[in-house]
């Protein structure tokens, strides 16, 4: 899979992974939003903020919902999944057979404008993954200070961490001074 948008979106929802307790939304920052919207094929320049950060945020919910069901069930479904044609049916996309290079190319075309091409691109890109991705590779970080969303490429899908050089590291060091302290407190016979 390419990048992938909706795990962006999702993960904009930053937790501090070591248990600080510190926060951010990442939608909060105009550096992140417009980094992340321009990769989008919507034009939502004129848009104001206010409506534009509600809108993700709402998405952002609606995202949440349905990875943790699949991630607790295995399966998507339910009530998310009814947000979730909500928000896809208010992009307005069709398609439209183009020549590139001499090759029939396949293209979806945007008829909504602004926000809701937006959010039904970021929504379209979830739904793919839906179809076509193995939904066992949707994964949340096991790291409780973490809470991250990512696609599990390994072989075997074992994968429990959202990162090797920080969670999973973080995770081995707090099991390790666990069972240190267990092994101090055993009274002696």
């Amino acid at each position: 899979m390419a990048a992938i948008i909706w795990i962006d979106l999702l993960n904009s929802d930053w937790r501090d992974h070591r248990g600080q307790g510190r926060r951010e939304d990442r939608l909060d920052r105009a550096d992140w939003r417009h980094a992340f919207l321009q990769g989008l094929q919507a034009d939502v320049s004129g848009l104001p903020e206010a409506p534009l950060k509600a809108g993700l945020r709402a998405l952002r919910g609606v995202l949440r919902r349905n990875v943790e069901r699949v991630v607790a069930r295995g399966t998507a479904g339910g009530r998310s999944l009814g947000d979730l044609n909500r928000l896809l049916g208010r992009a307005l996309l069709t398609r439209r057979v183009t020549l590139r290079a001499g090759s029939p190319r396949l293209e979806f075309v945007h008829h909504a404008r602004g926000l809701d091409a937006a959010l039904g691109e970021i929504a379209g890109s979830f739904a793919s993954a839906l179809e076509a991705g193995d939904l066992a590779r949707i994964k949340i970080c096991r790291n409780p200070d973490c809470g991250w969303v990512f696609y599990d490429r390994s072989r075997n899908r074992s994968r429990r961490w959202c990162d090797s050089s920080t969670c999973a590291n973080l995770m081995k060091v707090r099991r390790f001074r666990l069972r240190r302290r267990g092994l101090r407190r055993r009274p002696r016979r």
